[in-house]
């Protein structure tokens, strides 16, 4: 069951799920990706980034809502695919990745980004999830 479905929103637009996913990052090029790239490719990429974003969001705010601990290996599991959807932008380090879980608590816009039609409190709860996953497999 889709968590927006439980908590009696929609799930986010195809439109929702590109600003989402762009917006939590900036609207950078996704390493790997050579400039020059035409206005549809560029659509298109920040689209399956969106969607991609909207997979894991998902994903995490089922596991919160459901009571799944954050360091249980289900939740870490998606946390690694958060991991890994952040190599879209840069390459991951414990640091930087303990950084970015508490800029997504502690910096409104990011918190309110997470937490949009999602349970309040994902937030937090992806912190908790990220500094679990950080200290597990990141150097």
């Amino acid at each position: 069951m889709q968590p927006d479905k439980v908590f009696g929103n929609p799930g986010l637009d195809q439109a929702e799920a590109v600003e989402d996913g762009t917006a939590l990052i900036g609207n950078m090029m996704p390493a790997g990706v050579k400039e020059p790239v035409t206005p549809q490719q560029r659509q298109a990429i920040a689209q399956r980034i969106g969607q991609d974003w909207n997979r894991i969001s998902s994903s995490i705010a089922e596991l919160f809502a459901t009571g799944v601990p954050s360091n249980d290996p289900r939740t870490q599991q998606v946390v690694g695919e958060h991991c890994r959807w952040i190599g879209n932008f840069w390459t991951p380090d414990r640091a930087s990745y303990l950084r970015l879980a508490e800029m997504y608590v502690n910096q409104p816009k990011f918190r309110r980004r997470i937490e949009r039609r999602k349970p309040k409190g994902m937030a937090d709860y992806l912190r908790e999830a990220m500094i679990t996953y950080a200290w597990a497999n990141l150097r």
